[in-house]
Formats: structure tokens, C-alpha cells, sequence
């Protein structure tokens, strides 16, 4: 007789919870997505897509999606917050697609978004909209959701609704995030009221003491994607997402001078704290997982939340798969096994990048763009070749 379908269901329909809906359907499971947005999300920003992400994205079948949305990233230019100078410049582009086999991509998180979730509806996923789902119970054979007024019965329960996880606050120990003392702001200007400057295809990061700048074109939006980063003592805030008013971002950041006439353009802003949980607990207990944020927020300075989203999917989904020769319990374990220590190093790697960008020491401020200015200049691809071990990844399959 066939071997009867395992069933999961994922709480959570964002980047990473798609992505292994997808996965598993593909490994011909039973999916329900719970999100309890009456829609697919309809907000977001820009998202970088490194090798090492979009190697999932092959996983997932949708790559020729994702590039008629998507633009390439040439280089990345670290300048100077005062006067714009070069400090140095990491290539992407061709260096990089021939060393990692994949290339840099920009797109904006709602195409993203878009992508996978037709994908999914494709492969038959099933998708409950506008109810928070709440995990009831688990135990080593099944979890419970509660949604609305129904129950829903799984082998495995996935959460992976975000740093604020509903179901990591009931289920594990470490319910509370840890402010890194950082916030981020997001904002987006029509590609048409900046100067061609702004519009060449790559990553500017602007670094000033104790904030920096990342901007980028998002060439199928006609967008200006904007990142402002600075150093604050005090979150209070529960909210994911919060509106600031521009007038904070030109004070906050008056230093950027040659970003000045950029910033005026902005009408609309988004505030987010930096948070990160401590990394010591599992992220799985019997037949419920956690995956992306809701176990593993990190600073947004190696623009890795996204790909370790779908690094996490890919894990998640060949562990899963390895039925009947391992149990769902077991199954999580190995995924936890698998991801734990690379997502700790890629958090590490984030947080020296919020050191290096952030110097306020004068001395050491030049010291660092002295050091970067002199790699760059003698040996072009050194910075980028120090990133060999995030960007040459290939998850599971």
C-alpha cells in the first residue's frame, strides 16, 4: 500500500513560511498556511537575494520568476556619510555569479511574496486567511491549531509568523527578544525624482559615526529602496512595524550631507528595533518548529534575513522528507543540528558589519577606512572572497 502523506501545517505565509510550503509539497505533503492578514502581505521593501539564497529559490522552481522582477547588483560602494567619498568597493556582477554560481538580486518583497505564494497555490497548498492561528497543544506525534472555530490536526506545526511569535512566546523558553540597542528605518522615492547617480545598479552604503546608509535600485518598481541605521539606547515598542515621521530621519542623520537632497524626497517611513533572541534553547520541542525570525532575528547588516529564511526552509523540508526512516521529533532535531551553528556565525558576521559601519572613534574610523580603501585598491575581490563560506552555501536538497 502507498505510505499515507505526512500533513504540517506552517503559521505564517512570509518569505521562509512559503518557501517551505512549497518544499513540501513538493515532497508531497499535506500544507495549510495560516496568516492572519485578511491578504497575502501587501506591504514590504527592498529584499537583497544573495547565491546562497537564490540556490533555494532553484529548489523552489521559481527562479525565472524571480528575475523577470528582479535586478542585478553590480558592485557594493561603501562611502563616506560627510562627503561621499569612496572608502572602497566590493564587485558583484559577473565576479560574483562565476565565483558562487548565482548571482546578487534586488527585488521588492511583495514580488518576492507574490512569486512564491502562486507557486504554492500551484502545488495545491491550502491557505486560511484572516484568523490567527493558535497552537493548542503538541505532543511527540501531532500539534493542535486552533483557528477561528476550527481545529486543525498536523504531524508537524511550523511557526513562522516573526520576531513577535505567538507560538514561541506560549511554547518555548526564550519568549523575549533582547533589543540590540540599533533601529532601522525603511523608505521608498520613485526612481524618477533622484539624480542618475542614485540609479546606477548597485549597493551604496553610506557609514557615518554610529549610523549608516544602504540604498539601492529596485529597477522593476522604479524605486529607490532606502535603509537608515542608527544607534539608539531605549525600545519600547511591541510593534513590528512602526510609522516615524521624516522630519526624524533628516535630524537623525543630518550628517549624510550628500544624501541630503535623497532623504528630502522621502514622505513615508517605517521604524523598526533591532531585536535578536539568545541562541541556547532548541528551536523545536516534539512535533513543532521554528523557522526564520520567530527563532533567529538578526541585524539587517548582512542582508541575510531573507536567504537564512530560505536556507531554514530548505533544512526544514529535506529533514521532513526523510520519512520512514526518521520520525517528525528526530526530524526537527537535525534540523536544528543543521542550522544552529551557521546562523550563529552569520549573526556574528552581522553584528562586526554594525561595528565596522558604526565607528565613532575618529582614530578608528580611520584606521578601518584605511584598511578597507587599501584591500580594495590591491587586491579588488578580498573583501568579497571573506564571505566565501555565506555566499558558496548550498542548503539541503
Amino acid at each position: 500500500m502507498p505510505e499515507e502523506s505526512l500533513s504540517a501545517g506552517i503559521v505564517g505565509a512570509g518569505i521562509g513560511g512559503l518557501a517551505l510550503s512549497i518544499l513540501l509539497r513538493k515532497a508531497d505533503f499535506d500544507i495549510t498556511v495560516f496568516e492572519r492578514s485578511k491578504h497575502i502581505s501587501e506591504f514590504g521593501a527592498g529584499v537583497q537575494l544573495s547565491p546562497n539564497g537564490i540556490k533555494v529559490i532553484r529548489q523552489l522552481g521559481v527562479e525565472k520568476q524571480i528575475t523577470k522582477f528582479a535586478s542585478c547588483a553590480e558592485r557594493i560602494v561603501i562611502r563616506k556619510a560627510e562627503n561621499n567619498k569612496v572608502i572602497s568597493k566590493i564587485p558583484l556582477g559577473r565576479v560574483a555569479a562565476k565565483r558562487y554560481a548565482a548571482d546578487f538580486l534586488q527585488i521588492h518583497r511583495v514580488d518576492l511574496i507574490d512569486v512564491l505564494f502562486n507557486k504554492a497555490c500551484e502545488l495545491g497548498v491550502n491557505f486560511q486567511f484572516g484568523r490567527e492561528a493558535i497552537v493548542k497543544s503538541v505532543n511527540k506525534e501531532s500539534s493542535l491549531i486552533s483557528c477561528g472555530e476550527n481545529k486543525f490536526k498536523f504531524d508537524a506545526v511550523i511557526a513562522a509568523d516573526g520576531v513577535h511569535s505567538t507560538t514561541r512566546k506560549t511554547f518555548f523558553q526564550f519568549a523575549k527578544p533582547r533589543f540590540l540597542k540599533q533601529v532601522a528605518y525603511r523608505a521608498m522615492i520613485p526612481l524618477d525624482e533622484v539624480d542618475a547617480f542614485w540609479k546606477k545598479p548597485e549597493v551604496k552604503i553610506l557609514v557615518g559615526p554610529g549610523s549608516h546608509i544602504v540604498l539601492y535600485p529596485l529597477i522593476s518598481r522604479s524605486l529607490l529602496n532606502i535603509v537608515l541605521c542608527c544607534d539608539e539606547e531605549v525600545w519600547s515598542s511591541d510593534g513590528w512595524s512602526n510609522i516615524a515621521e521624516p522630519v526624524e530621519i533628516l535630524h537623525r542623520f543630518k550628517v549624510f550631507k550628500s544624501v541630503k537632497s535623497v532623504l528630502n524626497q522621502i514622505t513615508e517611513v517605517h521604524k523598526w528595533g533591532l531585536l535578536e533572541y539568545e541562541n541556547k534553547y532548541n528551536w523545536y520541542i516534539q512535533s513543532l518548529a521554528l523557522l526564520g525570525d520567530s527563532c533567529h532575528p538578526m541585524l539587517p547588516y548582512l542582508a541575510q534575513g531573507a536567504n537564512q529564511a530560505l536556507e531554514d526552509a530548505a533544512s526544514l523540508a529535506h529533514f521532513l522528507s526523510r520519512r520512514p526512516a526518521l520520525g517528525v521529533s528526530e526530524s526537527l532535531e537535525l534540523y536544528y543540528k543543521n542550522r544552529r551553528d551557521r546562523v550563529l556565525k552569520v549573526q556574528k558576521a552581522a553584528r562586526r558589519n554594525a561595528s565596522l559601519y558604526h565607528l565613532s572613534n575618529r582614530p578608528g574610523r580611520l584606521l578601518a577606512h584605511t584598511a578597507l580603501n587599501l584591500a580594495w585598491q590591491w587586491m579588488p575581490s578580498y573583501l568579497l572572497t571573506q564571505f566565501d563560506w555565506l555566499y558558496n552555501y548550498e542548503a539541503p536538497n
